[in-house]
């Protein structure tokens, strides 16, 4: 095991409902686990509503009592792997129950499981994992259930990809991606239509966001490119070897209708490896380490650097 100071996510909050996709995304939380010393919180609602594949949720009584027998099970095993773990198994609404879960138990990262890469026009996620991606003040990670080849990169993110339309959501995911990314870092900026100038601008802007200061060593690309976001980054995903893709949090709640017109439902429901979804840093929340401390004044310095460029934050 190894432990990274600053590694941002210290408690790991995983949704389940023990289908096929809450449980790769509880291996895979389990490997970033492992990998940095982070607590584990499993929470699992009864609630006859999926919360990422909603036909996927035992309605029987029998069936809630068998995941609850599942759940003991994981946590042990959990434990003997020496992961510091709790469960939290409630009755109710599961979006407010989960996000209530990350407040009680100060979760630094959500994890989601999808459906995985799905045909065009679908969207990966169910309705209330749709909420949860809007409303939850930490980021939230979605993984597919075809992640097993990049399970020995969870935690130790080599290629990252960051993309952003330079609004507030997009700047504090790039501060996000700059201190997980371990070998390298591609910062993409693309729009429907762009002049050669406004190219160059968008560049010389990327290249001033990133690196952002001496201390961020990892080497960074920088691409400008022209076409629709959504397909223009599942497009360099399918062609490169990518890790981990970093988005800033969507600012209103998506709908399956939205699917052609989000550019964070069509990554999602894209590409094979996980996604992280960061929001804007909630001015409410307690801070309680240097390390966000000093993120949150580069967001700020950054915001105030980019007040004279459009925002347009993806959806």
């Amino acid at each position: 095991m190894t432990y990274s100071k600053q590694f941002p996510f210290e408690t790991i909050v995983v949704a389940t409902d023990f289908s096929e996709q809450s449980s790769s995304a509880l291996r895979y939380a389990q490997a970033i686990a492992l990998c940095h010393g982070a607590k584990l919180v499993l929470v699992h609602v009864i609630d006859p509503i999926g919360y990422a594949f909603p036909t996927g949720v035992p309605s029987s009584l029998s069936a809630d009592q068998a995941a609850l027998k599942e759940l003991n099970r994981v946590e042990e095993q959990l434990r003997a792997d020496g992961i510091p773990v709790h469960s939290v198994v409630e009755t109710g609404d599961i979006c407010d129950l989960i996000l209530q879960t990350i407040r009680d138990d100060g979760g630094d990262l959500l994890v989601l499981g999808t459906r995985g890469k799905t045909e065009v026009g679908r969207a990966a996620l169910g309705a209330v994992a749709r909420q949860l991606l809007t409303k939850a003040n930490c980021p939230v990670l979605t993984v597919t259930p075809d992640v097993e080849p990049l399970m020995p990169w969870a935690g130790k993110w080599r290629t990252v990809l960051l993309a952003t339309d330079f609004s507030a959501c997009s700047l504090s995911a790039l501060t996000a991606a700059h201190r997980i990314a371990h070998v390298q870092l591609t910062v993409l900026h693309s729009a429907a239509a762009q002049s050669d100038a406004e190219r160059r601008h968008h560049l010389e802007r990327l290249r001033f966001l990133a690196p952002m200061n001496e201390s961020h060593t990892v080497p960074v690309e920088h691409v400008v490119t022209t076409g629709e976001a959504g397909p223009v980054i599942v497009d360099f995903v399918l062609k490169h070897q990518v890790d981990l893709v970093v988005l800033g949090s969507p600012a209103t709640t998506l709908s399956e209708e939205d699917m052609q017109t989000s550019t964070v439902l069509q990554v999602i429901s894209g590409v094979h490896c996980p996604v992280l979804c960061v929001p804007v840093p909630c001015q409410e929340k307690k801070t309680t380490t240097s390390a966000t401390k000093a993120e949150r004044k580069e967001i700020r310095v950054l915001e105030k650097d980019m007040a004279t460029v459009p925002q347009a934050p993806f959806s």
